[in-house]
């Protein structure tokens, strides 16, 4: 009866070795367990976001009205604060974690700027003079483009946000 505990034990500690030895051969060839994407699959991540807070933006130019503005406004907050929570989350591909970083740190200042504009516009204060208001220049756009511009220049097919 000893024997066949000690033949168990010994089963034991030879698959716990086994299972040591392919999780350090897994982790020196594998890297980071899979948390990086592809390059192509990072691309489409990437021109997804920028699609959807050019399409945003795009619709805030197509604003009727002084309320109809603002609500574009902060749809677009709402969805450039969304490109930014997702390429927060995803896997970046190999070489482009600080211009990811980046990224999503300008669209996060873009995303605040977007609702604050918004805010301002509902001032009543301010009503009057915004009425002759043609365009609007946000800093945050030439950061998120200069970004994706870097993106494209290491290899990323992206487009940069078009001006609207």
């Amino acid at each position: 009866m000893q024997s066949r505990w000690r033949l168990i034990a010994a089963v034991a500690a030879v698959g716990i070795a086994a299972a040591v030895a392919v999780a350090a051969v897994g982790l020196a060839f594998g890297g980071r367990g899979g948390s990086s994407a592809s390059k192509a699959g990072y691309e489409a991540t990437v021109v997804n976001a920028r699609d959807r807070v050019d399409y945003a933006l795009q619709r805030v130019t197509e604003s009727q009205s002084m309320p109809d503005l603002v609500q574009r406004l902060n749809d677009a907050s709402n969805t450039v604060g969304g490109a930014a929570a997702e390429l927060d989350q995803a896997k970046v591909a190999n070489g482009f974690e600080a211009q990811n970083a980046q990224l999503v740190t300008a669209l996060r200042a873009f995303s605040t700027t977007l609702g604050n504009t918004a805010n301002t516009f509902k001032d009543p204060a301010l009503a009057n003079s915004l009425t002759n208001m043609n365009s609007l220049s946000f800093p945050e756009w030439d950061q998120v483009n200069a970004i994706l511009a870097e993106m494209k220049s290491k290899g990323i097919e992206v487009a940069l946000l078009a001006r609207h």
